[in-house]
């Protein structure tokens, strides 16, 4: 996600040598939206579609580069986020994820910035998203 969302609080980043690499962020694959908003009233500010390679909303994408496990719930991924307005090249950064479940996350980097979300069901979600083909491409 676009780390322009409204700052919260800071949260600690994990020690470095902690880790355990893994392929995959253990959640849902799907649509997220954000925990203080209905599935049903989602709208491009707070949607987020989370697949096995990354997580992107309507404005942008971040390719998740490396996973590594610092605990059975919290995870440090390394990012590419290439904002579709912008042209520029992707921008790295580092987003530590905290999992509630396997379908309940908060992403934190380390200036702040926090967002929170929880997965709905495709057909929980508004008319413009309920057609949508969100299965993973072969690959």
């Amino acid at each position: 996600m676009t780390e322009a969302a409204a700052p919260v609080m800071k949260a600690a980043v994990p020690a470095e040598g902690s880790a355990a690499p893994v392929a995959t962020l253990p959640l849902r694959l799907g649509y997220y939206v954000a925990s203080d908003t209905p599935c049903s009233e989602a709208s491009n500010a707070t949607v987020s579609l989370l697949r096995r390679g990354g997580i992107g909303g309507s404005r942008d994408f971040c390719e998740f580069r490396k996973i590594d496990r610092i605990t059975p719930s919290t995870y440090r991924v390394t990012q590419a986020c290439k904002d579709f307005q912008d042209g520029g090249p992707p921008q790295d950064s580092v987003v530590t994820y905290t999992l509630s479940g396997d379908a309940r996350f908060t992403s934190r980097n380390r200036h702040g910035w926090e967002y929170s979300a929880r997965h709905c069901a495709q057909s929980s979600m508004p008319a413009s998203w309920r057609q949508n083909d969100i299965r993973e491409p072969p690959g």
